[in-house]
């Protein structure tokens, strides 16, 4: 007998299997505070379709030295999302992406 009390499934790698296309969310910090919600924005544009609907959300940090940007967008595929983990972690304006 085959005991299926988990409904979680996962890929071969051990990490959960995404659904696609879904909405995710990536948060880049940056120091320049000016433009940076708007230029993290432009970078997750510059991979996915720009017709999707993308939002974002800023917050300053405690002492104002960093910007952090939630970017909520939709994604079609695991490329496409690694893809957008990637571009933006390569960028230099970028300090840290989760």
């Amino acid at each position: 007998m085959h005991d299926d009390s988990t409904n979680s499934s996962t890929a071969d790698d051990g990490r959960p299997l995404r659904h696609f296309p879904d909405t995710y969310s990536i948060k880049a910090v940056g120091k320049d505070k000016d433009d940076f919600a708007s230029y993290a924005r432009a970078i997750v544009e510059s991979v996915i379709d720009a017709s999707e609907s993308i939002s974002y959300k800023m917050r300053e940090s405690k002492n104002g030295t960093y910007l952090s940007v939630t970017i909520d967008f939709t994604a079609r595929d695991q490329d496409e999302l690694d893809l957008v983990f990637t571009t933006m972690n390569a960028d230099d304006r970028v300090v840290w992406v989760l």
